[in-house]
């Protein structure tokens, strides 16, 4: 399961509770789905497992990776891929063979094969990582060894009698020169201190996300987005000059409307999975939201860069070139504005729910309070 998959697994939680009293099982190509108010999972047989519930409780060991969202979340038996859980409380007693993704607000750590992904509010570790561990929560306890290296950040840290740190140890801290680290856990030229502010900084380069990756994934967007804009010009220029026009003269309209499609699509996916049937066409249903809310920003980058060029040379584009560099003007612009902190983001939201909007307006023409047709 992608990141993502598993996110919006999280967010569908109250729905799997809400939806099923008693736990019930879909066993399909080894893999094993659960859901239900209170699940617990003996199968041995079971290869990879996803689990939404109030409580979910693994007590069966897996040969694959075990995905867990519930209040509270149990996990007692040895898992030989990776471990994704999320809950109010996650408890770790098994050993996971792979790498662990944990959140919670309360999070119990036992051993861990490879590296650690750790976020809640009170942490404690009492088990070894094999590899790294990155880690942020109000209060830390290490117990144990890691092997790796180990960036932290929280308000209180406390290192027990058993715990050491094979490479590296950063600390975020608000005063990071108040945490005592024993020399017997790590020496201290291994550890670099860091105000709380660094972290935000440093957090993409330790996840693998550079600069410079955000600068080509902005340039690659502007490209796609010019790209497909000269294709559906196209293609069907009369549609795409009547989606324009609507974003244009009636934003607020289409911003209304846009907002509408879109929560109606993520709504398919609650309503899919309040069935435990339902879980099968999950991606797909993830999907689309993302699909529409692309075509809108297609739409809204656009008709933001004919919008903009009209007001330049006073007319709209009539031919096919004038159309793609309107969507490059419109894409440029638009991502940009992206960038600019804090408000950058909502701007792009509304250009997107607007293009949204416009799309539904010209292709399906929704209409509220519509008069019946007399029948008389």
């Amino acid at each position: 399961m992608s990141k993502l998959q598993f996110l919006f697994l999280c967010l569908l939680l109250p729905q799997f509770a809400l939806a099923q009293d008693d736990p019930e099982f879909l066993k399909l190509g080894g893999d094993l789905y659960g859901g239900g108010s209170a699940v617990v999972v003996t199968d041995e047989a079971a290869h990879d497992v996803f689990l939404a519930a109030q409580d979910t409780n693994l007590v069966g060991p897996i040969t694959g990776s075990a995905h867990m969202v519930g209040q509270n979340v149990i996990l007692s038996k040895s898992v030989a891929g990776n471990a994704y859980a999320a809950g109010q409380s996650v408890t770790l007693s098994g050993t996971v063979t792979g790498n662990a993704t944990l959140a919670g607000q309360t999070v119990t750590i036992s051993d861990i094969g490879r590296n650690l992904r750790a976020f809640g509010q009170s942490l404690t570790l009492n088990g070894t990582v094999g590899g790294a561990a990155l880690i942020a929560a109000q209060t830390v306890t290490f117990n144990s060894e890691i092997t790796g290296d180990v960036a932290v950040n929280a308000e209180t840290i406390t290192f027990g009698p058993e715990a050491k740190i094979g490479g590296k140890l950063t600390i975020y801290h608000s005063d990071p020169d108040s945490i005592e680290v024993p020399s017997v856990v790590i020496p201290e030229a291994q550890i670099t201190r860091k105000a709380v502010e660094e972290w935000s900084k440093d957090t993409p380069t330790s996840i693998g996300v550079s600069r410079g990756t955000i600068w080509r994934g902005i340039l690659t967007t502007i490209v796609t987005v010019t790209l497909l804009a000269a294709i559906l010009a196209a293609l069907i220029p009369t549609k795409l000059s009547q989606m324009r026009s609507t974003f244009l003269d009636h934003p607020l309209r289409s911003f209304w409307f846009g907002f509408l499609t879109l929560s109606a699509a993520i709504g398919t996916t609650v309503v899919l999975a309040m069935s435990l049937v339902g879980l099968l066409a999950l991606p797909l249903s993830i999907i689309l939201p993302l699909l529409i809310g692309f075509a809108g920003y297609v739409v809204g980058a656009y008709a933001i860069g004919v919008g903009l060029l009209n007001m330049i040379a006073r007319t709209y584009p009539s031919a096919w070139i004038e159309r793609a560099l309107s969507a490059a003007v419109g894409a440029i612009v638009v991502a940009v504005i992206g960038l600019v902190p804090f408000v950058g983001w909502l701007v792009v939201l509304a250009v997107t729910l607007t293009g949204i909007g416009a799309l539904c307006i010209i292709f399906f023409r929704p209409r509220f309070y519509a008069e019946a047709a007399s029948t008389a």
